[in-house]
């Protein structure tokens, strides 16, 4: 198997012999890093699909080198390993995730938590259960095409985040989440749904956008644009 890695730019050729079914992206990384090149980097810690820290680009297509299997994307017994996109790169497959946290403390991306405190029952829980299970990758962030017209844009990760305690009772904020949302400028996503197809915990990110964004209208906290260049139905 021959394994193309881009280092800062430059594509440097591996080859492992010993490829598995079972074997992850991960793995080959580690393979490399510990019996042909050292100075390799990238990030990994639970290897279990759970801290997000893996996220790289293999063959075109943004995934968690945990969970994904080499023979599942290997084209012609190749594999193109990147890091992330949307990202400064900082060495080889790490990238520089400030801009992206500091987004997210923009949208306040955590609990706000209102007295007194509320049961929460199944069917409130079901209203943001997958968005709960969202593990700050940044795959979402990394495949967004919005940033190329809007820097400013939160990212997908940000209106994921906002929709989930918008959506919790106990939640103080309330409607002031999607003032958040507009402050992020939820207006300039472009509806491409990269963000959904991407997401490694199926959480179904470009329907949470299109609710926000559909009652932030409704309520007036969201301006209407008179022409978005789509038709979803909404009668925006």
């Amino acid at each position: 198997m021959i394994i193309k890695i881009n280092r800062n730019g430059n594509y440097q050729t591996y080859e492992i012999n010993n490829i598995e079914d079972r074997t992850t992206i991960l793995e080959v990384l580690e393979q490399i890093k510990n019996y042909q090149d050292p100075s390799l980097s990238y990030r990994a810690q639970c290897r279990a699909s759970i801290c997000g820290t893996c996220a790289v680009k293999v063959n075109s297509q943004t995934v968690l080198a945990c969970k994904t299997k080499v023979k599942d994307l290997a084209v012609n017994d190749e594999i193109v390993i990147e890091p992330l996109s949307n990202m400064p790169v900082i060495k080889d497959l790490v990238v520089d995730h400030d801009e992206f946290l500091n987004k997210l403390k923009k949208a306040k991306a955590w609990l706000i938590p209102k007295e007194p405190f509320e049961k929460v029952y199944p069917e409130d829980l079901a209203t943001y259960d997958r968005e709960t299970d969202c593990i700050l990758c940044g795959i979402c962030y990394s495949v967004c095409p919005a940033f190329t017209n809007d820097k400013d844009f939160g990212g997908p990760i940000n209106f994921v985040k906002i929709f989930r305690f918008w959506k919790d009772k106990n939640d103080a904020l309330n409607d002031e989440r999607i003032q958040t949302a507009a402050e992020n400028n939820i207006t300039s996503c472009i509806h491409c749904k990269y963000c959904t197809f991407s997401c490694p915990k199926q959480i179904p990110v470009e329907e949470d956008i299109l609710q926000l964004e559909f009652y932030g209208k409704q309520k007036g906290i969201i301006k209407k644009q008179e022409d978005f260049g789509f038709n979803f139905g909404f009668g925006f």
